[in-house]
């Protein structure tokens, strides 16, 4: 059995999702228009519009959008981490599966944000904790990055997004190409470091993407360069059910517990 510290170390690694899930803070540039309406079909849509231009729009339109999606990441033979679920901006709410697997360890976990309350499962026995019971953290007082998890109104990371981009290019219809500059997103400490580690590298870092007829993002794929011990990272996203109904309860009280004070110490 591998301590708590081992376990975290694994998580942390999957912290390059901080940094490769677009590197979003809480900034909430252009509110989002409801899915289906008419504002849905916004300039994103238009074949006269410069293809930045277009990107900003759709990446705008998830911002307070209640939405499923799945990110993953592959660092080579470090770590790869899949998180998918689904969350309600307007509630800070999002539940989720995530599954991170390293050399010679696989890591399979369930969430549920609401606000600063976090729950989680996790397939691997820790000492003094129940596998059976969901381990509760304040979220107040926990990195949730470090437990590989954006912010609970923005769990993919996505919101500011359109700071970062350099260049863009249309590659098909609603399909894109550019680079981005990571030095011009707020990420947090440890994904700071990374950003800073990969030097110029990390001013013209390749990403794809597409948006449906609706002005959306669909999908993000960034290619990022290796920085110190972790290696060229891929992370793939994507984005549906824009508007639909989200429902999300925390668990029940007897099936709730504290998360163990050896596991808050490494996430403070």
């Amino acid at each position: 059995m591998r301590s708590s510290r081992g376990l975290l170390l694994t998580l942390v690694l999957s912290g390059a999702l901080s940094v490769t899930a677009a590197c979003g803070d809480k900034s909430t540039a252009g509110d989002a228009a409801p899915a289906g309406s008419a504002a849905a079909t916004s300039a994103a849509a238009s074949p006269q519009a410069d293809p930045r231009t277009e990107l900003i729009n759709a990446f705008n339109k998830l911002n307070g959008v209640s939405m499923a999606y799945s990110t993953s990441t592959e660092s080579g033979a470090v770590a790869s981490t899949k998180l998918t679920g689904s969350s309600d901006p307007a509630t800070k709410a999002t539940s989720g599966t995530m599954v991170v697997t390293a050399p010679g360890q696989t890591i399979n976990a369930q969430l549920i944000v609401l606000g600063t309350d976090v729950y989680m499962k996790m397939s691997v026995p820790l000492p003094g904790v129940d596998p059976k019971k969901w381990m509760y953290f304040d979220g107040s007082k926990t990195s949730l990055a470090k437990l590989g998890l954006g912010d609970p109104d923005d769990p993919a990371s996505v919101k500011g997004f359109s700071e970062a981009i350099v260049t863009a290019e249309r590659t098909g219809t609603g399909a894109y190409k550019g680079t981005l500059d990571m030095t011009k997103r707020k990420v947090p400490e440890s994904g700071a470091a990374l950003v800073q580690q990969m030097g110029d590298a990390a001013k013209s870092v390749p990403f794809e993407a597409t948006t449906n007829a609706d002005g959306y993002v669909t999908s993000l794929t960034i290619m990022m360069p290796a920085a110190g011990q972790i290696p060229a990272t891929t992370a793939k996203s994507t984005f549906s059910d824009f508007g639909k109904p989200v429902t999300i309860t925390k668990p029940a009280a007897a099936e709730v517990q504290a998360a163990p004070a050896a596991l808050l110490a490494q996430l403070g």
